[in-house]
């Protein structure tokens, strides 16, 4: 038996965890986005243009902003002066965080044993930022001034060809870092347990375990944290940009249970499972060797970003307008085992990898990483189990509460699978207290974990079709505090 605590902190993606304590500090929450990859900061720059899907369901979790390689300023006509980027003054900001941690879990029913758990996190972080933004009379002179090119930029005609299924939106602000710097993180963890099998003769486990992680990224000079857009419009006759856009409802309102707020339907998790069923139940329908084959292609592409999102861009087309364009590698599989016996697509099995997909945009890159290591080391039905437990228990919530971490599903697993389940799941923005045993949820962490529910459920489908987990964790089995 070997179970491992992360402390707080340990296990998470160290950057991005970064950027977002960064929008916290700022006091932005909630209207800058952080940056998830640093390989993409570039393209978010002040007046560069993102793209953003529309809902295509009521599901609970939001559509992501995809960056794109142009700027408002390849779509406008040439003018001088360029248009004014401001900087505020340097911010500096440090912070140093050292935590330990001990547990111990008793299990009953069957099962006879205890096991206990230690561990320690040391994290530091030091940046210098400042903040590159738009001004509002900047935005007014280039309305006055600058008109759209003619003839309009192919990009632009292609971005415009989707106005039914996407928003553009342009970039205004963004936090830049004024010097290299190193984040760095270090944890070390022990564990150790006995088990004994009451029903099942005499037989007994035992065992121990030790982890050392350290983690260290480097962040270059320039490189952007967080961001800040403003929907833009293209017209036959111009453009603006919305400071204050209509919210909009999602394209097929009419399909699909009403889970989000928007409805006025109570959100609870037992819609999110019924709906999450609905759209995944064609998927048992697939073949043994289907399936495994659509696992496999799934699983290349969580680390392959760009070749993810022209899957979903080019399946997203086909359930549209009925033109399937032909792709290569991982993506070109998943779209041939989704052809019918004529060689069309099959609209209900393409619709179920839609979900699939949809829900793998709204988390993050390294949560999509860690999903690729879960289906190497056979541990999605755990990471299932105790997602569900904790929506559960707490997606009613809607102030910040303590409640005990659902454990009982790790205490089989090697520490370095409860490392990477813990990680996932705190990816969502979710945090263990220092004790270790409690869990601080946080009601905005909703949509992103109804999303790896959501995609959890799918690869667990492919993985293994038998009915999905009904069992609720029981009091017996959370996490105690000595």
């Amino acid at each position: 038996m070997i179970l491992s605590l992360a402390s707080r902190g340990a296990c998470r993606p160290y950057s991005l965890r970064s950027t977002k304590s960064l929008v916290r500090e700022l006091g932005r929450k909630g209207e800058l986005v952080p940056v998830e990859s640093l390989s993409s900061s570039q393209r978010l720059r002040p007046f560069c243009l993102v793209r953003k899907k529309h809902k295509s369901y009521l599901w609970p979790w939001d559509t992501p902003l995809i960056p794109t390689d142009f700027s408002l300023l390849d779509v406008l006509e040439p003018g001088c002066p360029d248009p004014e980027v401001n900087h505020s003054r340097p911010i500096y900001t440090w912070e140093k965080e050292a935590g330990g941690l001990t547990g111990a879990l008793s299990l009953s029913t069957g099962l006879q044993g205890q096991v206990t758990g230690s561990g320690k996190t040391t994290r530091l972080s030091a940046l210098a930022v400042q903040t590159l933004w738009v001004s509002p009379c900047t935005w007014e002179m280039l309305l006055e001034k600058r008109k759209l090119r003619s003839p309009r930029p192919s990009f632009l005609q292609e971005l415009q060809s989707r106005k039914e299924r996407e928003s553009l939106y342009v970039v205004t602000e963004a936090v830049e870092t004024l010097q290299d710097a190193m984040l760095q993180s270090h944890s070390h963890m022990l564990g150790a347990g006995q088990l004994s099998l009451l029903q099942l003769g005499h037989g007994q486990v035992q065992g121990q375990s030790h982890v050392d992680t350290e983690k260290m990224v480097s962040i270059p000079q320039g490189s952007l944290l967080a961001y800040r857009v403003l929907q833009l419009v293209v017209e036959e006759d111009g453009w603006a940009v919305l400071y204050f856009p209509e919210r909009k409802l999602c394209r097929n309102a009419g399909v699909g249970i009403a889970f989000s707020q928007e409805s006025g339907e109570e959100s609870n998790f037992h819609n999110l499972r019924d709906q999450v069923d609905s759209q995944l139940q064609d998927l048992v329908t697939l073949s043994s060797e289907q399936r495994d084959t659509l696992l496999g292609a799934l699983q290349g592409l969580l680390q392959e970003h760009q070749a993810l999102q022209e899957l979903e861009d080019t399946l997203e087309q086909a359930l549209d307008t009925g033109l399937l364009v032909q792709l290569e590698g991982p993506g070109g599989c998943v779209l041939s085992i989704l052809k019918d016996s004529t060689g069309n697509l099959s609209c209900s099995r393409s619709m179920a990898v839609f979900f699939i997909l949809g829900a793998l945009a709204a988390l993050s890159e390294p949560q999509r990483c860690l999903l690729a290591q879960s289906i190497e080391r056979q541990i999605l039905c755990e990471e299932l189990e105790l997602v569900a437990s904790i929506l559960e228990q707490n997606c009613n919530q809607a102030e910040e509460i303590t409640s005990p971490l659902p454990t009982g599903v790790l205490c089989a697993l090697k520490s370095e699978d409860v490392v990477l389940i813990l990680s996932l799941v705190q990816g969502c923005g979710l945090e263990l207290e220092q004790s270790g045993c409690q869990l601080t949820w946080d009601p905005t962490a909703v949509p992103q974990l109804s999303a790896l529910y959501g995609c959890l459920t799918g690869l667990q489908l492919l993985a293994d079709p038998r009915p999905g987990l009904s069992r609720t964790v029981s009091e017996e089995e959370t996490l105690i505090c000595p």
